[in-house]
């Protein structure tokens, strides 16, 4: 299923790890080099995305087959993380490779940055994710993430929201396609945690479906909005399936624990430097 090339939101309180003496954060200041490679990189993404963002917007308008939008949101994505490679310096290794099954199962991974969004639909073909409802509106990707189509999320409507997110992934799953969950709800920092939304529970009690956690570091490079990005290592760690038909809730606080542990970890490590 692994192949090798947004995000409910609340008002749950954030804590923050970086004052614990056992999570030291990296903090580097960006050099007038990485300025260069961060701007460079916008211009060339803006104009890789042009012909995409004509197609998604005329030709799928017209014929929409939800597995071309995929597979064209693929190849999108592959030369975003190509060029954030060769141009910024952020390279990645997956860990846990051999955890991730042939069959469709439930990602559930901790959210930092839209780069690890956008490396899931490069190493996971025809995922869904679960995205919050604005972020389909983010010219070329976010209409991708509309089209394909992905789940989305409405900030104010938390019942109903609940209700469809676990009706359109029970489809997913049912037609091949993987689930990609945060289950923080929103992104988070490195070195901080936020205590998960109920989702994570009701999706492995109503899907009947693997969960396959998943623990990264990328924030410590791919900083929010137009910051200039850190070249550096980062790490994705799959860890072992989970199999259905246990508790719910003692499965759900053990992922909560297992990943606040895992990107702790991560987080304490140094990006290494291109």
């Amino acid at each position: 299923m692994m192949t090798k090339a947004h995000e409910p939101t609340g008002n749950r309180p954030v804590t923050d790890l970086a004052r614990d003496p056992h999570v030291e954060l990296p903090a580097p200041q960006p050099s007038k080099l990485q300025w260069l490679r961060t701007r460079f990189f916008e211009l060339a993404i803006l104009i890789w995305s042009l012909p995409f963002g004509v197609a998604i917007l005329s030709f799928f308008q017209i014929r929409r087959f939800p597995v071309h939008v995929r597979w064209t949101l693929r190849f999108w994505s592959t030369g975003f993380i190509c060029a954030a490679r060769w141009i910024v310096g952020v390279r990645y290794t997956i860990e846990g490779r051999e955890n991730v099954p042939e069959h469709p199962v439930i990602f559930i991974c901790n959210h930092q940055s839209y780069w690890e969004s956008i490396a899931f639909t490069v190493l996971i073909p025809h995922l869904n994710i679960i995205s919050k409802a604005e972020a389909m509106d983010i010219p070329v990707f976010g209409w991708g993430l509309r089209h394909a189509p992905m789940i989305p999320v409405h900030r104010n409507r938390r019942g109903s929201n609940l209700r469809r997110i676990v009706r359109e992934a029970q489809k997913s799953l049912a037609e091949g396609r993987g689930i990609l969950l945060f289950p923080e709800g929103t992104r988070v920092k490195p070195g901080q945690s936020r205590t998960f939304e109920r989702s994570l529970e009701l999706l492995y009690l109503k899907c009947n479906a693997q969960i396959v956690p998943v623990a990264h570091n990328a924030g410590l490079c791919w900083t929010e909005g137009f910051a200039t990005k850190a070249a550096g290592l980062v790490t994705m760690r799959f860890y072992p399936p989970i199999a259905p038909g246990m508790d719910p809730k003692t499965v759900a606080q053990g992922i909560e624990r297992l990943l606040n542990r895992e990107k702790d970890a991560l987080a304490a490590q140094a990006p290494h430097r291109a």
